[in-house]
């Protein structure tokens, strides 16, 4: 994993920061027993698909992209996203397996936490009208 500044980069936020984060959050269990990196990649590449307006060189924006970072990959490991993708598989006919929660709910794609945080640099789309 190659973290900001470097160049390359592929997370905002180390693992040792990321462990450091967690040591003060509440129910951060699943974060202890998961592979912290895979799960911040993760989460960085999800964010990256954010409409987010941030300028890194400016420390309070920094804080906060990794803050919501590693809310992400808590959120990431906590509801398995890419294992949600497929809503069903079928070998041949054969088989057919569908894979739900089984309330039939799916989770947010993101973390409601790492939304909140980057609420001031996300754009609004912007809606004209036609008269």
């Amino acid at each position: 994993m190659i973290v900001y500044p470097t160049s390359g980069y592929d997370s905002f936020v180390s693992v040792n920061d990321a462990d450091t984060y967690f040591e003060t959050r509440l129910h951060a269990d699943d974060w202890l027993t998961a592979d912290g990196e895979i799960a911040l990649m993760v989460a960085y590449r999800s964010l990256q698909e954010l409409d987010i307006f941030i300028d890194l060189t400016d420390a309070d924006a920094l804080q906060a992209i990794k803050l919501a970072q590693c809310e992400q990959a808590l959120h990431e490991i906590r509801y398995d996203l890419d294992e949600l993708q497929a809503q069903s598989v079928s070998l041949g006919g054969l088989v057919s397996v569908k894979l739900d929660r089984s309330n039939g709910e799916k989770p947010p794609r993101y973390s409601q936490r790492a939304l909140a945080i980057l609420k001031p640099y996300l754009r609004a789309p912007v809606i004209s009208r036609i008269r």
